[in-house]
């Protein structure tokens, strides 16, 4: 992949590098590190993609049987890869593939409509939300149906995050809520309704003491930041832009944004001010994974767009672009 020169953007000492351009791919709907952080994992309609870190070049693909894929995640124990999607109103799928040789493992296929989140337990359990209004519970070892299904929310669940000892479980989505479950009881804890539009992610903070710490990301265009094991909204602030998508940095004192017109926020969640607004892709920023040793993050978009943003907490901050 050619490198197209470096260009530099008038706003905010921003330096912008262009890596590559292929047109015309679909959008990059979830991004995550590989478990040693020397490549990004990508998905999309058009499968499971591996860059290298940082220079993003194109390293290979991995077959998946699962269409228009949303959502994936690494296992606590390094050795899978669970990737989730499916075709619309049809058939959810979650994919399991052995890590790092990308080889098949096992396939999910009971949820009714596309799977939008998934998170590990641990190292054999699994959870999914969908379409479909349900979170379904699977296990390594049972190929075909589900553990357990957790079901509450009136439209589609979007994020699905764990908390504490992984006994817990937080929920959000179209319905505008966000919903507290006992994963190994199979009920639901409470309710929590201040989000007036659909809530597009959620993200535990990094561990801190005290309680646990959740942020939402609405089109209401709201950020909010919850202890949701008591059913707190401690604060939140309102952007400019509606958030698709949120990180944490490892240290837990800022939280990264991705937002409809293509830019990325970095907010101080105790000020809840932006620290940093800076340019993320040319278009929707559906996804970003941050680096898990440094201050970088990969931000993927519309068109098939994965940007690389170094020291994004630093007042001058370089931004690299791969279009595939």
């Amino acid at each position: 992949m050619k490198s197209q020169g470096i260009l530099p953007f008038a706003l905010t000492s921003v330096l912008i590098t262009t890596l590559s351009v292929v047109a015309n791919e679909p959008p990059i709907t979830d991004l995550a590190f590989t478990p040693e952080a020397k490549h990004v994992v990508a998905v999309s309609q058009s499968g499971i993609h591996v860059y290298s870190w940082p220079e993003l070049d194109h390293k290979r693909a991995i077959r998946t049987s699962a269409l228009n894929l949303h959502c994936l995640a690494f296992s606590p124990n390094e050795k899978y890869l669970a990737v989730g999607g499916g075709a619309p109103s049809e058939e959810g799928v979650v994919e399991v593939f052995s890590w790092p040789e990308g080889e098949p493992v096992t396939r999910f296929d009971s949820h009714k409509d596309s799977v939008r989140s998934v998170v590990w337990q641990d190292d054999v359990k699994l959870l999914s939300g969908s379409i479909d209004r349900d979170i379904k519970l699977w296990h390594l070892k049972k190929e075909t149906n589900a553990v357990s299904t957790l079901k509450g929310h009136s439209r589609s669940v979007d994020s699905i995050c764990l908390i504490g000892n992984g006994r817990t479980l937080v929920s959000s989505g179209a319905d505008q809520s966000l919903r507290v479950w006992d994963v190994e009881a199979g009920s639901l804890i409470r309710s929590l309704n201040q989000h007036t539009k659909p809530v597009n992610a959620l993200r535990l903070r990094p561990i801190r003491d005290g309680l646990p710490m959740v942020a939402s990301a609405a089109r209401d265009k709201t950020i909010r930041f919850w202890q949701p094991t008591i059913g707190r909204m401690v604060r939140y602030i309102r952007l400019d832009s509606e958030p698709l998508n949120i990180a944490w940095t490892n240290d837990g004192d800022r939280i990264l944004a991705t937002c409809v017109d293509g830019r990325l926020r970095v907010i101080d969640p105790i000020e809840v001010t932006v620290t940093q607004d800076l340019p993320a892709t040319d278009g929707w920023a559906y996804a970003i994974a941050v680096h898990p040793h440094d201050h970088s993050a990969a931000i993927g978009g519309i068109n098939g767009q994965i940007r690389r943003i170094e020291n994004f907490i630093a007042p001058e901050t370089k931004i690299g672009i791969q279009i595939r």
